[in-house]
């Protein structure tokens, strides 16, 4: 009882914000339906049952994307995390030392730094794939007669939707191997022991090491996806000046750059259940590199000089929980 009380005060701020997340989508599709105000039933994509352009965009924010992300984790933790850490230890291997340091665990869930990077993947690899003949095969004739010659950038960010049901599952399913293997606390380093080396030293996560690949790809590339969009439309507006519809680009516009925001809220819960999984996927991951050979405590010793040529040794040993 005790334990239950202390996880929801722990989510207590993360489930508001997702709550407030709700009501915005909510708030959202009201306000696009006064401003759209269709004289015919629209649906979103052609697999959809509903017939229904904004029940449907509501359902995909509130339900489909988290579920997305939260698929995502779980296939990324459990078969992708074994094959990062089996072909790092694979290429590397021969040339590092690896072992296992115990971290105290930590209680704060923070979103957007979780979040980000995973999120601009999911946004590029949606922009990457939404080519003309796939939003017309994934968007409904109806939404295509409607929006596409007016309303243009609406109806790329409808087609981004749909794909990003897909793209942030994909995305998630990436990082959440970063969450695993930087939690179970393995790393490695070019030298067994670090005590009076004039050796350049590498000691870093396989976590962190997976982490950095990731985040090069998707900074860059969301740089890149957002500068062709907001080209695009200033392009699309200039053509489409003086037409009196082509004003609602300008929100449609506003609500597409802001997706990095929404989809990182969306991921509210796949970051609780992966919180709440913590300590058996680091018993998961630590068993894995225990049968590729990484057992060891690591124990980290190294020595501060000051200018004045004195020295500080300072050793931080961690020991096997």
């Amino acid at each position: 009882m005790l334990e239950t009380s202390k996880r929801i005060s722990k989510y207590r701020n993360l489930l508001i914000i997702y709550v407030i997340y709700i009501i915005f989508w909510i708030i959202i599709v009201g306000i696009l339906s006064v401003l759209i105000k269709p004289t015919a039933r629209i649906a979103l994509t052609r697999f959809s049952p509903s017939g229904d352009l904004l029940l449907e965009l509501g359902l995909i924010f509130i339900i489909i994307l988290p579920l997305s992300a939260l698929i995502g984790l779980i296939i990324g933790g459990y078969l992708i995390t074994p094959i990062i850490l089996y072909l790092h230890k694979k290429i590397y291997g021969s040339k590092k030392y690896y072992g296992i340091q115990f971290e105290p665990r930590l209680d704060k869930i923070k979103i957007f730094s979780k979040s980000f990077f995973p999120v601009l993947m999911a946004i590029n690899l949606s922009f990457i794939f939404l080519t003309p003949p796939v939003l017309e095969s994934i968007v409904s004739d109806t939404l295509l007669t409607a929006f596409n010659l007016l309303f243009h950038i609406l109806t790329r960010f409808f087609g981004e939707i749909i794909l990003l049901t897909l793209t942030l599952g994909l995305a998630t399913m990436f990082f959440s191997s970063v969450w695993f293997l930087k939690d179970s606390g393995i790393i490695y380093s070019n030298k067994k022991k670090i005590v009076n080396s004039n050796e350049l030293i590498v000691l870093r996560s396989i976590g962190d090491w997976y982490q950095t690949i990731l985040r090069s790809y998707a900074g860059i590339a969301a740089i890149i996806t957002y500068i062709l969009v907001v080209q695009d439309f200033f392009t699309r507006y200039i053509e489409n000046f003086g037409v009196p519809e082509n004003v609602y680009n300008i929100p449609s516009l506003i609500l597409w750059l802001g997706l990095p925001f929404y989809l990182a809220i969306s991921l509210i819960p796949a970051l609780i259940v992966n919180d709440l999984i913590k300590k058996k996927r680091i018993k998961f991951v630590r068993k894995i590199g225990e049968k590729l050979g990484i057992k060891d405590t690591a124990i980290i010793t190294f020595e501060l000089r000051k200018d004045n040529g004195s020295s500080e040794d300072i050793t931080n040993s961690l020991e096997r929980l």
